[in-house]
């Protein structure tokens, strides 16, 4: 049971550290799952719906029982989860917010059947930091299927003796599966001269860290092929196509992205093939009209609604946490997956830009047109870091910071009008160099709005 009051006088950093019960029922549930796991995308659509709303009637029935946030929730609509006999029934259900479970947390928000073994929190990009307990189970099917992203986004060339290095904000609760599909962690503030000495010396397959840490291996010219790397994988930051292609390029290996979340665990993954395939058995993903909070149909454009598959600890059903995003019609890929696509996936809802004609403008076309400045327009950008921020009036500001190396001059003005390509005439945009970014937490953000969405 949980014991609110003592996890107040312990604070926030509860991590437990890894331990060999750990490892024994890692492999036990690796030997038993893993061939059914790198499998599981090659079931037909009607298998894999049938498993996942047998798994969300599961979910449904222990947060409406065990936790006080969802009954209340579903008893003020008239739910009962015998009432759940359809995808209609499901998707009928209220949609939850981050402020909700903030709110709720500890008392409301967790499950009766678990305490704070394991917790967690996201990063406060959005501006509010969200804690969520997650269950042993969750942590154990998470870490296996880690190392499926791996298998699956490398082509099937990641074997059990390879080792992928992590350099993010904090480690995993495992740093192996028992001794096999090692992981090594570095933090984001760790020097990178210091991150090169390391990846030289323990030649990872597998490096997996923010666009942004990447950029410095990128503007320091670290040969991470001649040091071992065979796939990079970007995550947590919003990267265009062509940003990865030309790192890709430049260091002569794949560089794939990864759509997930500390509340949703995995969304989707880039394929080797640049497809993103959603990880159906580890997030259910609706896109939803953002009036109506209707179901679209794929090839439209709305709201991601995301309901953990994992964690009972802290259910996470039917989930906004921001993002917008179209699944794709054709959802057929020669990497081999049959999980659903998504065609685009555009960011966060808040990141988007209103135009004064109330048009949601997401935030990748501004980072497709902030790449042209160099292709179409001739900017140097190289080293350039940017921010464009929607203020509440409308207005927008473009930040800019370059870096000492760059000796063409910014043409300010350029840049101003290269705006006007996505946005009328008459909103005002104004340009300006700075020596700080707003601060979105560690997660860097080059959109923000402050626009009211309707």
């Amino acid at each position: 049971m949980i014991d609110s009051k003592k996890y107040r006088d312990l604070g926030t950093s509860i991590k437990r550290k890894e331990n060999k019960r750990d490892h024994f029922i890692l492999q036990m549930m690796m030997d038993k799952e893993w061939f059914n796991s790198i499998n599981f995308c090659h079931l037909t659509q009607e298998e894999i719906k049938e498993w996942q709303f047998k798994r969300i009637k599961q979910i449904v029935k222990h947060a409406y029982n065990n936790v006080p946030m969802y009954h209340d929730k579903y008893s003020k609509v008239g739910f009962h989860p015998k009432d759940l006999k359809n995808w209609k029934d499901f998707e009928n259900l209220p949609i939850l917010n981050k402020e909700e479970i903030i709110e709720a947390f500890p008392d409301r928000s967790i499950s009766k059947k678990y305490n704070f073994k394991f917790t967690t929190r996201s990063s406060g990009s959005s501006g509010k930091f969200v804690t969520i307990v997650v269950s042993s189970e969750a942590i154990y099917r998470d870490t296996i299927q880690g190392a499926r992203q791996f298998f699956f986004q490398s082509g099937g060339n990641y074997k059990p003796d390879d080792l992928a290095l992590f350099i993010y904000t904090c480690p995993w609760w495992v740093s192996s599966i028992n001794g096999k599909y090692k992981t090594l962690f570095y933090p984001t503030t760790t020097k990178i001269e210091e991150a090169t000495n390391i990846i030289k010396q323990i030649r990872p397959k597998i490096l997996s860290l923010y666009p942004t840490y990447l950029l410095k291996f990128y503007e320091n010219s670290v040969p991470l092929k001649e040091y071992g790397v065979d796939l990079i994988i970007v995550h947590s930051e919003q990267t265009s196509s062509k940003q990865r292609l030309e790192m890709s390029n430049f260091f002569k290996i794949p560089v794939l992205d990864e759509f997930s979340s500390e509340e949703l665990t995995r969304i989707a993954l880039e394929c080797p093939n640049k497809k993103y395939h959603l990880e159906e058995d580890a997030c259910y993903v609706e896109i939803i009209d953002s009036k109506t909070h209707k179901n679209l149909s794929p090839g439209n454009q709305g709201m991601l609604i995301g309901t953990n598959l994992l964690n009972e600890a802290t259910p996470i059903i039917r989930y906004f946490q921001g993002d917008i995003a179209c699944i794709d019609m054709d959802n057929s890929c020669s990497c081999g997956s049959n999980f659903r696509t998504i065609k685009s996936f555009s960011g966060r809802f808040m990141d988007s830009i209103v135009s004064t004609y109330g048009e949601i403008i997401p935030a990748s076309c501004f980072m497709d047109l902030a790449y042209n400045w160099y292709l179409e327009m001739n900017i140097p950008i190289h080293g350039l870091k940017y921010q464009i921020i929607q203020q509440t009036d409308g207005s927008i500001d473009i930040n800019l910071q370059p870096k000492q190396y760059q000796i063409s001059p910014i043409d300010k003005i350029k840049i101003k009008n290269s705006l006007y390509q996505l946005l009328p005439k008459d909103t005002t945009i104004r340009v300006k160099f700075v020596n700080r970014f707003l601060d979105t937490g560690s997660k860097f953000r080059p959109i923000i709005s402050f626009k009211e969405k309707k």
